[in-house]
């Protein structure tokens, strides 16, 4: 059976979080935000000012752009410490961001500046295994690493490469369908637009693309990865896997002080790989497509079968049976 939650979408990345009295920052809201005002005490930062961003989706027919919302700093040139100079958060939200990122781990970090002591950073994060990026690899350590090291700022032309060379007609619908195709989802773009786009990321050109790519096991690794590494600092709070549905996971982060050991962050992340579960107790390597109906009546025909007094009956039958045919 596909992996059901018990917690809304809600619940899981607000959870025991009183946002009527604490002070939150979400990135990137567009015309979806997690929380708005004045139900929330929330402001909004994003890579462009509120028209601007109307003048970037104005032609795009997914994006309503009278509904985004005013962003209260611009997060291009400079870091988010110098956006809201002497400010910090209790919370951060971060919706379907974290994949477009070019450096990670510098991004983790500048949010981490601008939390308070054990305030929390929360990230809706698409899996893989759910979304157009069916057909890519992985994200690795290295890669993470490799962006750090080169202060990324923008889309890496290998970044941009990878992600339009293998973007796929794939969706979360598809995903969780009771029967799955017997080829792989085709490819959107060839291989000469991919490398088109890459080249323009070389001269410049910003190319918005999903510059890394997880599982919940991969995502999960990387973090403990990481903390080892002490690049990080943060403890785990929560997980979510992607449920029946859906194409998010859900990561709440606690900010740890940057002289905290990690290994009891380590060791709560290591509980969840180790168990092959999220906190809620749902297998980390969902999402399992729904059975087909039939071959689940099937199934339970052969197993109620195989636990009948006839079948033990039969057994010394059968297995002369596989002798005199010899397997």
């Amino acid at each position: 059976m596909p992996p059901i939650s018990r917690y809304t979408r809600t619940e899981k990345l607000l959870a025991g979080l009183d946002v009527a009295t604490t002070t939150g920052l979400e990135i990137g809201p567009l015309n979806t935000p997690i929380l708005r005002p004045p139900h929330a005490r929330i402001r909004y930062v994003d890579h462009a000012d509120q028209q601007a961003l109307r003048t970037k989706y104005a032609n795009d027919p997914n994006i309503p752009i009278d509904d985004i919302v005013p962003i209260d700093a611009v997060w291009a040139n400079k870091t988010l410490a110098e956006c809201f100079p002497g400010e910090q958060f209790d919370y951060v939200i971060a919706s379907h961001v974290i994949e477009h990122v070019p450096n990670v781990i510098g991004w983790l970090n500048e949010i981490a500046a601008i939390l308070r002591p054990n305030g929390h950073l929360i990230l809706a994060i698409p899996d893989r295994r759910t979304t157009y990026d069916i057909l890519r690899r992985e994200t690795t350590l290295a890669d993470l690493v490799d962006a750090n090291f080169r202060a990324a700022s923008r889309p890496t032309p290998g970044q941009v490469f990878d992600c339009k060379a293998n973007v796929a007609a794939f969706t979360q619908q598809q995903a969780w369908a009771a029967t799955q195709p017997n080829a792989p989802p085709a490819r959107f773009a060839s291989l000469a637009y991919a490398l088109s786009q890459a080249e323009q990321s070389r001269d410049g050109a910003h190319i918005d693309c999903h510059c890394s790519v997880f599982t919940a096991r991969s995502l999960l690794s990387l973090l403990d990865n990481l903390l080892e590494l002490q690049l990080l600092p943060y403890r785990l709070e929560r997980f979510h896997i992607a449920c029946a549905g859906t194409n998010e996971m859900s990561l709440i982060l606690r900010r740890e002080s940057p002289d905290a050991a990690s290994e009891p962050a380590r060791a709560a992340i290591q509980a969840l790989l180790q168990s092959g579960t999220d906190t809620e107790g749902l297998s980390l390597d969902a999402p399992t497509p729904p059975e087909d109906p039939r071959v689940a009546h099937l199934q339970q025909a052969l197993r109620e079968m195989q636990t009948s007094t006839s079948w033990r009956i039969t057994a010394p039958l059968r297995a002369l049976i596989r002798k005199v045919r010899g397997y």
